[in-house]
């Protein structure tokens, strides 16, 4: 092959308007292969190919179960909704873009103790205006 034939890029006419493209470098370098070069870049991309296929196999499996787990936890919360009483739920579902931890929590005693701690500042409020008006 002579020195020509190995350029990854046909020169560009000295007046272009357009300047090259990295999709014309990478045309002009397939164009430009032998069989066994393009017999190899075939096998490679081929393998990626495959390799790309299971990896999103894979996502979409993670992601299905991660929907249907999170569906069962906010399930088990509306049953613990209607029983009554406090809970406290945590769940971690690992899905195609990550990780993600939901937490679903009811405290109807700390609703209780927080309406009570109002009712008493409110009233100790009311005697300190009655206090102050007379």
């Amino acid at each position: 092959m002579s020195h020509e034939d190995e350029q990854l890029a046909p020169a560009p006419p000295r007046q272009s308007l357009f300047p090259l493209t990295a999709d014309d470098i990478l045309d002009n370098a397939l164009n430009n292969l032998n069989e066994a070069q393009a017999g190899a870049v075939s096998k490679k991309a081929a393998e990626e190919l495959v390799r790309v296929a299971v990896e999103k196999r894979l996502a979409e499996q993670k992601s299905a179960a991660a929907q249907s787990e999170l569906g069962n936890l906010v399930a088990n919360a509306n049953l613990l909704d209607r029983r009554g009483g406090d809970y406290k739920i945590t769940g971690t579902f690992e899905h195609a873009s990550g990780t993600t931890t939901v937490e679903i929590q009811r405290s109807k005693t700390s609703q209780a103790v927080l309406l009570a701690a109002l009712a008493g500042i409110a009233t100790l409020v009311l005697l300190i205006l009655v206090y102050l008006l007379k």
